[in-house]
C-alpha cells in the first residue's frame, strides 16, 4: 500500500486550515457553512425543475380522477427510502389512499422494473395488465433503462413517471415524464417530487440523507446540504424505525454520523433484500408505531447476522486467486454464489487486489453479475463494449450489475481481460491511500479532534481526514472482535497514551507487532465518550514497522 502524503505539519500550523488547502477548499466559502435546502435548491438544473412540474401536473391529475398510482422501488437502501419518502408524501401527508407501493423481490423479479415486476404488481393492486382502469406508475431509483418494460406499459394504456439516477443508455424509455439527474441519489430525487407535491415532514430529509451515504454520491453542493441537514434531523428526532434499528443493533450512540448511516444503519436495511425481500425494511421505514418498528428492527438485525456469515462463506469460496498472475479484471462465477451477497463479495475482491471485480451467481441457466469497480476506471462504460452479450445491464462508473446466459461467460471473461490489459493502466491499480497531512502524535487531542467537526459531514468527496504520524511506540496488541479478527493497539509517545482500533487485520502484517516496537501509522481520529469522560480513539487504516 503506497501512502500518499499530501502536506507535513510544522510547529504552529493550522491543522484545518492545511486540510482545506490541499484539498482546494476555500476556507471563506460556502463549505464550511453549506446553504439550507431551499437554496441548494435553486443551483439544480432547470430541465430537473421543469421536470419536477410537470410530474406533479400528472400526479394531480390522477388524484382530482381518483386512479390509481402506483410506486415501484427498488430492492436496495436508496430505492427502500425513495419509495418510503414518496408513498409518504401521497398516502399519509397528501392522505390519497389510492396509492400503492412495490418493492420487486431480487430472485422472483430480478433487478428494477421488469416484466415479472410489473405483472406483480398488478396483481397486487387487484388489476391485470390488460384492464381497462389505467393507472399511474411512478418509478424510483429505476426504470431509467427499462425500454421494453415501460413499452409494455404505455401499449396497454398506462401512465409513467420516472425518477431516477442511473446511468441512460443510447435509447430512452417511451415515460410520459423524465425526473432524471445523475448527481443526486433515488431517494433525493423522490424527495424534490415529494416536496413539490407539498411535502412538508422533515424525517423525508433525514431517509434521502441516508441514501445519499449509502449508495456513495459525493457530499459536495446538494448531497452536502441535504446530508447536513438530514444529520441534524436523526440527531434530534430520527424517524422511530432508525432509532429502533441502532437501538436493536446494539449502537447506543451519542452521535448520528455519516458512519452509523454508512455503516450500521444502512448495510440493515439493505440485508432483507440481499436474503429474503425488501419488505420489513420498507415496513420498518413507514411504522410509526414504537413497539411494531422494534419487532421489525430485531428481524432486520438478524438477517444481517445471517448476511455477514454468508459474505464470509462466499467470500472464502471466490479467494482463491492465482495472486501472482492477476488479471486487470477479476471475474469469478460459481453455482454456490448467494445472488443477494455477490455485491459484497465483489466489493472485498476489488478492495483487496484493487481492480474491479465482477461476481457472478449462477441459476437456470443464466448468470447475475455484481461488478465493483477501482477510481479511475468507469466500469458502466467498460462493460458496455460488451452489450450484445448481456440480457440486462445497468450501473454507475464504480458499481454495476447485469444478466447473461450461462454459456456466455466464458466468453465474456476472455474478452474482458484482453480489454482491460489494452484500456486500463497498471497506475490505476496499484493501491494507494491519501494522507491529508502528517503530524506528530502529539498534536492529537481532543481540541483538534472538536475542530475537524466543521468539516463534517464526512463521505465521498469530503473523506474524513487522515493523519499519519511516525515512530510511535506500542504498548500493547491483542485480537479483538466475533472471530478476533481486530487488533488494538495502545501507543505511547511523548508522555501520552492513545489507543487506536484496525479492523479486519488480524491476517495483515500488523498482527506481528509486539510490546516495544515502534510504528509509522495512518488513522482518523473518533471520539469516545465512557463514564463521563471523552477519549480521542486513533482508527487505523494502515500500519508498518518503522
Amino acid at each position: 500500500m503506497n501512502w500518499n502524503i499530501r502536506s507535513e505539519y510544522t510547529e504552529g500550523d493550522d491543522v484545518i486550515a492545511s486540510i482545506l488547502k490541499i484539498r482546494g477548499i476555500p476556507t471563506d466559502g460556502t463549505f464550511l457553512n453549506p446553504p439550507p435546502l431551499s437554496e441548494a435548491f435553486k443551483a439544480l438544473p432547470r430541465e430537473l425543475k421543469d421536470s419536477l412540474h410537470k410530474a406533479v401536473d400528472l400526479v394531480e391529475q390522477f388524484i382530482k380522477d381518483k386512479r390509481k398510482i402506483l410506486i415501484h422501488g427498488d430492492y436496495d437502501s436508496d430505492g427502500i427510502c425513495a419509495t418510503s419518502i414518496l408513498f409518504n408524501a401521497l398516502s399519509k401527508e397528501k392522505g390519497y389512499e389510492n396509492t400503492f407501493h412495490f418493492i420487486p423481490n431480487r430472485f422472483d423479479h430480478g433487478y428494477g422494473l421488469s416484466e415479472r415486476s410489473i405483472l406483480a404488481f398488478f396483481e397486487k393492486v387487484g388489476l391485470s395488465l390488460n384492464s381497462d382502469e389505467k393507472i399511474l406508475v411512478i418509478t424510483v431509483d429505476c426504470g431509467i433503462t427499462a425500454v421494453g418494460e415501460i413499452k409494455l406499459l404505455k401499449e396497454h394504456g398506462h401512465s409513467v413517471i420516472i425518477t431516477d439516477h442511473h446511468q441512460k443508455g443510447e435509447v430512452l424509455p417511451p415515460a410520459d415524464v423524465f425526473v432524471w439527474y445523475d448527481k443526486i441519489v433515488g431517494a433525493s430525487l423522490s424527495l424534490l417530487l415529494a416536496k413539490a407535491l407539498g411535502s412538508k415532514d422533515p424525517h423525508m430529509v433525514a431517509l434521502a440523507s441516508l441514501a445519499t451515504v449509502t449508495d456513495l454520491q459525493p457530499l459536495l453542493g446538494f448531497n452536502r446540504s441535504l446530508v447536513k441537514r438530514g444529520l441534524e434531523i436523526l440527531n434530534t428526532d430520527p424517524p422511530v424505525g432508525i432509532k429502533k434499528l441502532l437501538q436493536v443493533a446494539g449502537k447506543n450512540v451519542t452521535e448520528i454520523t455519516t458512519y452509523e448511516l454508512g455503516w450500521i444503519i444502512g448495510p440493515r436495511l439493505n440485508s432483507s433484500g440481499r436474503i429474503l425481500d425488501a419488505s420489513s425494511s420498507l415496513n420498518l421505514l413507514l411504522e410509526e408505531d414504537e413497539k411494531k418498528a422494534e419487532a421489525l428492527a430485531v428481524e432486520l438485525n438478524s438477517i444481517n447476522v445471517q448476511r455477514q456469515d454468508k459474505t464470509v462463506e462466499m467470500y472464502d469460496l471466490a479467494a482463491g486467486i492465482d495472486e501472482k498472475n492477476l488479471p486487470k479484471i477479476i471475474l469469478s462465477s460459481h453455482a454456490d454464489y448467494h445472488e443477494g451477497i455477490i455485491g459484497l463479495v465483489a466489493a472485498r475482491l476489488s478492495q483487496k487486489y484493487f481492480r474491479p471485480a465482477v461476481v457472478i451467481s449462477l441459476s437456470d441457466g443464466y448468470g447475475k453479475g455484481s461488478v465493483r469497480s477501482v477510481p479511475g476506471v468507469d466500469i458502466i462504460s467498460f462493460l458496455r463494449n460488451f452489450d450484445d452479450m448481456f440480457e440486462s445491464l445497468g450501473g454507475h462508473p464504480m458499481a454495476a450489475g447485469f444478466t447473461i446466459k450461462k454459456e456466455l461467460i466464458p466468453e465474456l471473461k476472455e474478452k474482458a481481460e484482453k480489454l482491460a490489459v489494452a484500456s486500463i493502466p497498471d497506475e490505476l491499480l496499484v493501491p494507494s491511500m491519501n494522507v491529508d497531512i502528517k503530524i506528530p502524535i502529539d498534536v492529537v487531542d481532543l481540541e483538534l479532534l472538536n475542530r475537524l467537526d466543521t468539516l463534517k459531514p464526512f463521505g465521498l468527496g469530503n473523506e474524513e481526514p487522515v493523519f499519519m504520524s511516525e515512530k510511535v511506540g506500542i504498548t500493547d496488541v491483542s485480537r479483538v472482535g466475533r472471530d478476533a479478527q481486530h487488533l488494538l493497539f495502545k501507543f505511547y509517545e511523548s508522555g501520552k497514551y492513545h489507543k487506536g482500533i484496525f479492523f479486519n487485520a488480524s491476517d495483515k502484517e500488523a498482527a506481528n507487532l509486539k510490546f516495544g516496537d515502534k510504528a509509522d501509522i495512518v488513522y482518523t481520529l473518533k471520539k469516545n465518550e465512557y463514564n463521563g469522560n471523552t477519549f480521542v480513539d486513533l482508527f487505523i487504516k494502515d500500519i508498518r514497522k518503522n
